[in-house]
């Protein structure tokens, strides 16, 4: 045999060897081929929702609820068989709600982590492109419900009361949405006044952070308001039939905001004055003291009185109050569970 011939079957031999070794100890790049679907679920003008299918077998939805351009969302609709081979159940099976990668809650199969880690995961998912934009149906609306409802249960969870041992107020007009006819305005949190939640809350009573979170404002120097500037808040918001932000702000007194991540900010109004060590940009885990009930803001307080003390507690939800809409019945089925109230009206 030519000896050209003989070599260049060698080769061949050596090269088919390789690649089955290769393939055998993993060395084999995986095939990845990522189909994108993306759906504008509430009708905004903007893609919200994206369904990747990979290998046509294996389901992955990102939603990005607050269209910024990074999901909040990943659920996996996904299973692994006995010996590995991946395939969409139909159901979500598992959530990563920080959308990093990084399982929340839930199952994902070791095969689909090792695929989503691979470098080849990463460059077929960037030349799926944007896909295209389908319409909505039913049964598309009851996911994203689904999805929705997940997010908020998870992200509501691990809350408990400002007040230790405490229950919601017993009275309509201390809850959020109940109305303030002297500046006009409406309530937008629950107070806390003595006698009204089952526990003292009289001046000075210790306030507890309601969950682990960012300290985002504390107003360590608060200046109180003075008489003068009192009935000038209430003259500008009698004058605009509303009570404005910035007026608002001012009759909540001396405050602490809490960030607790994922739109989620707890807010802490009429102090009488903020715990030791309570700082911006400092971290507050649950149920350590934050402040201490006052009645800054109050018109009590700008005549020089300790009269009417009580804690204004607001928790806000992608920039609305907690409680936003509902009615008092509603208020006290839906937001008793999540603060942790020890008892409810």
């Amino acid at each position: 045999m030519n000896r050209v011939v003989v070599l260049a079957l060698v080769l061949l031999l050596l090269a088919g060897a390789t690649t089955w070794y290769l393939g055998m100890a993993g060395g084999a790049a995986p095939s990845v081929n990522i189909a994108l679907t993306l759906y504008d679920t509430n009708a905004s003008g903007h893609a919200d929702l994206t369904r990747e299918r990979i290998n046509d077998h294996a389901m992955i939805w990102r939603w990005d609820r607050d269209e910024n351009g990074d999901p909040d969302v990943v659920a996996y609709d996904v299973a692994a068989s006995a010996d590995g081979q991946l395939s969409a159940t139909g159901s979500i099976v598992a959530w990563d709600f920080g959308a990093d990668g990084i399982l929340d809650t839930g199952a994902v199969p070791v095969p689909l982590q090792e695929l989503m880690r691979a470098p080849e995961y990463t460059a077929a998912r960037a030349e799926g492109g944007m896909g295209n934009v389908e319409l909505v149906d039913s049964s598309l609306r009851a996911f994203v419900d689904t999805l929705r409802s997940g997010y908020d249960d998870w992200r509501l969870s691990g809350f408990q009361y400002p007040v230790l041992g405490g229950k919601l107020p017993d009275a309509d007009r201390l809850l959020p949405g109940a109305r303030r006819a002297y500046r006009f305005g409406i309530h937008q949190g629950f107070d806390m006044y003595p006698g009204h939640v089952g526990v003292p809350t009289g001046y000075g009573a210790p306030v507890v952070a309601v969950k682990v979170g960012t300290i985002v404002r504390a107003d360590v120097d608060y200046v109180k308001l003075t008489a003068a500037e009192y009935d000038e808040v209430i003259a500008i918001s009698q004058a605009a039939g509303t009570t404005p932000a910035a007026q608002l702000d001012q009759l909540r007194g001396r405050q602490v905001w809490v960030d607790h991540g994922n739109g989620i900010i707890s807010r802490y109004a009429h102090l009488s004055g903020i715990a030791p060590g309570i700082v911006v940009n400092g971290t507050i885990e649950a149920g350590t003291v934050v402040a201490f009930v006052g009645n800054s803001g109050m018109e009590s307080a700008s005549r020089g009185s300790d009269s009417g003390a009580h804690l204004h507690f607001e928790l806000r939800i992608d920039g609305k109050y907690l409680g936003e809409g509902m009615s008092p019945d509603e208020i006290r089925r839906v937001t008793g569970p999540i603060l942790g109230a020890v008892e409810t009206q």
